[in-house]
């Protein structure tokens, strides 16, 4: 077994739940997982845009560049720049501003997203980004972003479940449903690790993804959990369609 961390038993909650972890917690993952992360970077489509930016000032850049060339155990180049050493290490990460009285993404390396288009989101504040999620309340976002920024580094998980174990999850891919004759079902797990920069007023989101096989999932806490979302719930989860077959699927 795994030591994966199983946040579907806890229901599905819609709240940060922001937990505070040391700086040597910041990057984790063995060797394998990061090599098969690294790979699947090296595999995605040659027109997928991964590579965004909005007002990114070169010394931050310069100063997260440092900061991971430091921190990642993944054999890198010589990565002279935040685009260069994105395809080298696990971690899809995404740089978050405070500028005035606004907020916004500034820039984004996200080789594997998980449903979403980083260039749709660039530029965008914190509230905007997390507005389709449905029954997410965003009333403290400013507040929760400045948070992040001077304090941290925090540590939360984001899952879903899905009918393959594929990394690259774009919108442009085609979606891989339910398959009666030969079930394959994983929970996909995004760590997502907030590090604060104040001295920019900025923050970087680190995400990096995991997968819990078919035979590691608890299906008794699944099956609650999912009976107990909103139809839009499971529609932004991308398995409404599917949710009657898969909730038999794990009675069974």
């Amino acid at each position: 077994m795994s030591d994966l961390s199983h946040p579907y038993r806890d229901g599905y909650r819609l709240t940060p739940q922001l937990k505070a972890i040391s700086h040597n917690q910041i990057i984790t993952g063995t060797p394998q997982q990061r090599e098969r992360l690294i790979s699947g970077k090296q595999q995605i489509p040659i027109d997928q845009v991964w590579l965004v930016e909005k007002d990114c000032p070169l010394a931050l850049q310069n100063d997260v560049l440092s900061f991971l060339k430091k921190l990642v155990p993944d054999k890198t180049t010589q990565a002279n720049s935040l685009k260069e050493l994105a395809p080298q290490i696990a971690e899809d990460f995404v740089i978050h501003r405070q500028e005035d009285d606004r907020d916004f993404m500034s820039f984004g390396a996200v080789m594997l997203p998980t449903g979403w288009r980083p260039d749709e989101m660039i530029g965008k504040s914190f509230r905007e980004i997390h507005s389709p999620i449905p029954g997410m309340k965003l009333n403290q976002s400013e507040s929760l972003v400045d948070a992040m920024i001077h304090s941290g580094p925090f540590e939360r998980y984001v899952w879903g479940v899905r009918f393959s174990d594929r990394l690259n999850d774009h919108p442009d891919q085609a979606a891989v449903r339910w398959n009666d004759k030969q079930p394959q079902v994983c929970i996909k797990l995004e760590r997502q690790v907030t590090v604060g920069f104040p001295e920019h007023s900025a923050l970087l989101f680190l995400i990096r993804q995991s997968t819990i096989p078919q035979h590691e999932i608890d299906k008794p806490a699944l099956q609650k959990t999912l009976r107990s979302m909103s139809e839009d719930q499971l529609k932004y989860k991308g398995i409404y369609r599917d949710i009657d077959a898969l909730l038999s699927w794990l009675d069974s």
